[in-house]
């Protein structure tokens, strides 16, 4: 599926990508895992893509794997850059009656819950979408993420 490689006007879209900085959020999310940040959090959310670069549909349910979340000092972000996690497009929650599964959209993540972060209160956060056959959009424009 090359036309994956074509998302980067979908990422373009992620300039409408919010990055939200208060105090905690309410319920469960489906990224909720492990520990919860104490104090003021800062969540990266964003819309998923629904179509290609050429507007041949997408359907972000069954297209796209994870998304690659990338923290540096600076916004120059490259191939060589590893991401320092890595959010699944879509997670199941369980139904109150426990019986069946519903897949949701993943659409936010906490920053605060990456494990190890660069030293600085002012870093640069970047994503990619990267497709279930593991081809990888264009970086989205960074987002400067005041830790202050």
């Amino acid at each position: 599926m090359k036309r994956l490689a074509a998302m980067r006007l979908l990422l373009c879209g992620f300039a409408a990508i919010l990055l939200l900085a208060g105090c905690g959020g309410e319920g469960e999310t489906p990224q909720s895992q492990g520990l919860t940040p104490s104090g003021p959090v800062s969540v990266l959310a964003w819309a998923p893509p629904t179509t290609y670069n050429d507007n041949a549909a997408l359907d972000p349910e069954r297209d796209l794997d994870y998304y690659e979340i990338y923290v540096r000092q600076d916004a120059n972000f490259t191939e060589a850059d590893q991401p320092v996690i890595q959010v699944s497009a879509v997670a199941g929650t369980l139904s109150p009656d426990g019986l069946t599964v519903t897949r949701l959209l993943v659409k936010e993540f906490t920053l605060e819950l990456i494990p190890s972060l660069p030293a600085g209160v002012q870093l640069y956060v970047s994503m990619r979408a990267v497709g279930i056959d593991h081809q990888k959009s264009a970086f989205m424009a960074p987002l400067i993420w005041d830790r202050s």
